[in-house]
């Protein structure tokens, strides 16, 4: 208390011991035979004051001197003994109260540096951006910042005196930093706790703890700095749903490059199925026996070129033909075909949210992908009473607001039409979804197919991508994102110069010249040529592109047409076709594939070739392509 009050009132400290001085000045008169006792008494104050500087105090001091010398002779007879007395006791006083004024002084400054290394920590501790707390060894608050409420949600006096692991997750109440900060040889530990806030969040900390010691080097209390790791973990968790995004792509590309090379050789050998069995057929009489056989034989090969396109269609590389569909009007159309698909115990219910809705598309595709995503609805429902909604609309995207976990062409921003098939069926758990898109993966037993597969290639053949959304027991969402924006191209399928002509039976014709043929299979070839030899035209063969250029070049004037693989070993079709037109610009080449659709017009429509022949073909098909690039 009276440390307190010689700190912060120095006044009067200074002028109490003015008064002292004077007191001892009288006294040192009566004991006036012991001024060297006193010389001996004030030596170590004299040495502790020696370098002390001038002092307010000292004018106070001075007077009080003043005044003792003027009332010394009228109460003193000896007045050169009294007076040297009198000096003495005030230099001791003198330099006694510099003394004490020294260590008020540096008590002082001390009590200075405290306060403001106090204020330096308190405004360091509140204005912390991250929240702090100062706990005992067990865990209890003691000084906490306003970032700590904020966090949890409570005010100052709801945390005051609170245990931390009151306010822990209940998976998490094990986790104790104290124990850890104890074991720790440096004091320090940090552990990953859930807390739970007053509104309910559960939020994931980063606890880091430092021990502090008390003068006798004693741990007592812990400094405690809580980092909010929930912006940490969701940036996590998006970065991994973008991989697992990334890896789906990534494999759904793989298994459609697979898909893509399996649809090619399958048509190859279709190819050569079909141009025999119906080069059979055209010397077979009607009533032979064994012309059931051949036309079963080229239906059971129909059916598989059907396949074959279906793989097609899971690659992006299937045939399209787009122009500009009204979604609403093709939905209204299709109503008894989907009404026939589904049992009756299911509804199906329209919401358009405006009258037309426009895409380019492939006609004949829209309905395939909505009569597949319409049938798996319903299959998820099964016999049990149920609904199918089937939403149409129209949204702009930005950059910030794409749909997240589609598959298919990577979005960007623009205007998109959206067809949503959403069912009230048992759902679709994690490990299905991740495999739904998968050629000929299904959960219904006995059955095998390309449905989701396909309608993933045709949407993405399109430019879109499909969101799905599902749980056990909750139904689904199969989403389609259209772009709106695409032109409508110039597709093989609806140009003049590349003509598909539905199948006629051939005429046959004598000496049109010769066609040179050129392709890797010796089977298609082999087929081929016979075709051509069959509509009355010489043939010549080349097994790949290298030799097919030079037997061009050798036999350049009389060849009438060329029909020309694409995918071939070594010189490939459109090297190959490069070549032949720069020998004979005006040659009709005629490019067979077992691709189709938009991938070949885009490879090869700057070469302008006469023709596309889609594999399998049969002599029909083969005949109207002669026909038409002959004609040019």
């Amino acid at each position: 208390m009276v440390q307190n009050l010689i700190v912060n009132r120095p006044g009067v400290f200074i002028a109490s011991y003015s008064g002292l001085a004077l007191l001892l000045s009288g006294l040192t008169i009566v004991i006036r035979g012991s001024e060297y006792l006193l010389y001996l008494l004030i030596w170590p104050i004299i040495m502790s004051a020696a370098l002390a500087l001038w002092r307010m105090y000292l004018i106070l001091v001075g007077i009080g001197v003043a005044v003792t010398t003027i009332t010394l002779p009228l109460v003193v007879p000896n007045l050169n003994e009294s007076a040297m007395t009198a000096s003495t006791a005030a230099l001791a006083a003198v330099l006694f109260c510099e003394s004490i004024y020294r260590l008020m002084d540096r008590q002082r400054a001390m009590a200075r540096a405290l306060r403001e290394s106090e204020e330096r920590f308190r405004c360091t501790f509140e204005r912390a951006p991250a929240p702090m707390a100062v706990t005992d060894v067990q865990g209890r608050l003691k000084w906490f910042n306003q970032r700590l409420c904020d966090a949890l949600g409570y005010k100052r006096d709801e945390l005051n005196q609170q245990m931390m692991s009151r306010f822990a997750y209940s998976d998490d109440q094990n986790l104790r930093l104290h124990p850890a900060l104890l074991a720790s040889p440096d004091g320090e530990a940090a552990i990953e706790k859930r807390y739970v806030a007053k509104d309910g969040r559960v939020i994931p900390m980063l606890v880091r703890g430092t021990l502090l010691h008390n003068a006798a080097g004693k741990p007592h209390e812990v400094l405690v700095i809580f980092f909010d790791l929930t912006a940490q973990r969701e940036a996590e968790a998006q970065r991994l749903a973008l991989e697992r995004q990334m890896l789906e792509v990534q494999r759904l590309e793989s298994l459609g490059i697979l898909a893509g090379g399996v649809a090619h050789n399958f048509n190859n050998l279709l190819a050569s199925i079909l141009g025999n069995t119906n080069l059979a057929l055209l010397d077979t009489p009607p009533h032979s026996p064994a012309r059931p056989c051949l036309e079963q034989v080229e239906s059971d090969v129909q059916r598989a070129t059907e396949l074959t396109r279906q793989m097609l269609a899971y690659t992006g590389r299937g045939q399209v033909m787009r122009e500009t569909i009204d979604v609403n009007a093709a939905l209204n159309a299709m109503t008894p075909l989907l009404r026939a698909v589904i049992p009756s115990a299911i509804s199906i219910d329209y919401q358009c949210e405006q009258e037309s809705l426009k895409v380019c598309f492939d006609r004949v595709q829209l309905r395939q992908i909505i009569v597949a995503l319409v049938n798996n609805a319903a299959e998820s429902i099964g016999d049990q009473p149920g609904q199918i909604v089937i939403t149409t609309a129209e949204r702009t995207f930005d950059a910030a607001n794409l749909p997240s976990s589609a598959i298919g062409t990577e979005m960007r921003e623009g205007r998109y039409a959206i067809i949503d098939v959403r069912d009230t069926g048992c759902g679709i758990d994690r490990q299905t979804m991740e495999r739904m898109f998968e050629p000929f993966f299904t959960t219904k037993p006995g059955r095998r197919g390309l449905g989701l597969a396909a309608t993933l290639g045709i949407v993405r053949s399109h430019g879109g991508a499909i969101q799905v959304e599902s749980a056990p027991r909750q139904g689904s969402v199969f989403r389609v994102f259209i772009p709106v924006e695409t032109p409508i191209p110039e597709t093989p399928s609806s140009s003049p110069s590349l003509p598909r002509l539905e199948a006629a039976q051939p005429e046959v014709r004598q000496s049109q010249g010769i066609v040179l043929v050129i392709d890797d299979e010796r089977s298609v070839r082999s087929m081929a040529a016979r075709m051509v030899e069959r509509l009355g035209f010489e043939t010549l063969q080349a097994s790949d592109g290298e030799d097919g250029v030079a037997l061009f070049n050798a036999h350049a004037d009389s060849i009438a047409c060329v029909l020309l693989d694409v995918s071939m070993p070594a010189m490939d079709g459109a090297q190959a076709l490069q070549i032949m037109r720069a020998i004979r610009p005006d040659a009709p080449i005629v490019l067979m594939s077992g691709y189709a659709g938009e991938e070949l017009a885009a490879r090869f429509g700057q070469l302008q070739p006469s023709g596309f022949l889609y594999k399998p073909f049969d002599t029909a098909e083969l005949k109207a392509c002669l026909d038409a690039a002959l004609k040019q």
